[in-house]
């Protein structure tokens, strides 16, 4: 494509332009840059053309090549990084550490970056927050958050991970787990509860017996058990958290959470999250003895919709009309849901002032909104390369 002015004539600033743009690319990053010299025909490029048909051909080649070298670096470095190893194999306990570290710190990190992004829920997060602080001190149940899809559990989560560990000891040990992180490939309770047991024995200085990479789930739950009563008596500070339970695998019957311990001992605490429609809610219903330990997340009051706009267009330096921010407010008073408000901002920060009101995308439903968002992409870039694209990010996971 080329520039033109109104006349149909070649946009001489804009080639001016194009042509400095081009050579300070070329002097900064010559070493990673591949040229490809063509003729163009009537200033675009003819697929009819022998030669353009090869320099098609040839750009395609040297993308598919090129990407096929950086993801194969990119693997190879993740594995060498994670040192990922099976559990019950004859591995060296290092190489065990070494990889339970680095799921620990990708999963520390990703709760850090989810609760920036939490506005509102102030109150619901003050009194989670002070049952787990009046309950330090002796045995109590399990923290229970739940609510329906897009309510914000995870991030809620997040934010009661990072005010709790402002009021509980500085050397508190924290252990959390997005069992959703890996969706659909649902995980396994015996990996999930080794994983914790190691970096549990690697904070606190406990010696993991050798069954630990052998043994069998009765085993394993005993020793789980057996460690939190451990950590307690060392007066230890240890918080676990587990968010989305109704992710795991169906193995051990892992949705009747027998493994979950409903007595919880001094100076630990276990925080979880559920889906309030879920099989696995339903048995923590009957598993604890009271209701105090379970907290609903709401949908949002107006207010709170409101506030959130303002704070995500504050941080990403945007704003809207008053029209706009209209819109957008009766859009989301349709599910009052936090999810479906983040995707409406997500696709607001790319309005311009000037855009009317007909061409915004915006949805009654989250499922709505998804599907402009994909039929934009659709329009944007075409069917076949969108379609391609998603196709090979869920094959992926």
């Amino acid at each position: 494509f080329m520039d033109v002015t109104i006349d149909g004539l070649q946009d001489a600033e804009a080639q001016d332009l194009l042509t400095k743009l081009k050579s300070r690319l070329y002097a900064t990053s010559h070493d990673i840059l591949s040229l490809h010299r063509v003729e163009l025909r009537k200033g675009s490029i003819d697929p009819k053309c022998r030669e353009h048909i090869q320099y098609l051909d040839s750009i395609c080649q040297q993308f598919v090549s090129q990407m096929k070298v950086r993801i194969e670096a990119a693997v190879c470095h993740s594995e060498t990084g994670r040192r990922r190893k099976i559990w019950g194999s004859m591995e060296q306990e290092e190489d065990l550490s070494d990889w339970v570290v680095e799921e620990a710190w990708q999963h520390t990190n990703m709760g850090a970056e989810l609760s920036k992004g939490v506005y509102g829920r102030e109150g619901l997060l003050g009194k989670i927050c002070l049952a787990m602080w009046e309950s330090t001190a002796t045995r109590h149940e399990p923290v229970v958050v739940h609510g329906a899809a897009g309510m914000g559990k995870t991030s809620l989560l997040c934010k009661v991970v990072q005010e709790i560990q402002d009021v509980l000891e500085s050397k508190a040990v924290l252990v959390i787990r997005f069992l959703d992180a890996q969706h659909p490939q649902r995980p396994d309770i015996d990996h999930v509860l080794r994983s914790i047991c190691l970096q549990v024995c690697l904070a606190c200085g406990l010696s993991p017996p050798p069954l630990l990479t052998a043994g069998t789930h009765l085993e394993l739950l005993l020793f789980f058990r057996n460690m939190l009563e451990d950590v307690s008596q060392r007066g230890d500070t240890l918080l676990i958290v587990l968010d989305s339970l109704e992710q795991l695998a169906d193995k051990h019957h892992a949705h009747k959470l027998l493994w979950l311990p409903a007595d919880v001992p001094p100076n630990v605490h276990l925080l979880v999250s559920m889906d309030t429609t879920s099989e696995a809610f339903a048995n923590m219903r009957l598993k604890l003895d009271t209701v105090q330990s379970f907290f609903e997340v709401n949908c949002l009051s107006q207010e709170e919709g409101e506030h959130i706009i303002e704070s995500y267009l504050r941080a990403c330096q945007r704003t809207l009309t008053q029209e706009q921010k209209d819109a957008v407010l009766q859009s989301f008073e349709e599910t009052r849901c936090p999810l479906h408000l983040r995707l409406i901002l997500c696709a607001a920060k790319c309005w311009t002032s000037f855009i009317p009101r007909t061409a915004l995308s915006l949805g009654a439903s989250m499922e709505e909104v998804m599907s402009q968002r994909l039929q934009n992409l659709e329009e944007k870039h075409g069917k076949e390369l969108v379609g391609g694209a998603l196709g090979y990010i869920v094959l992926a996971r």
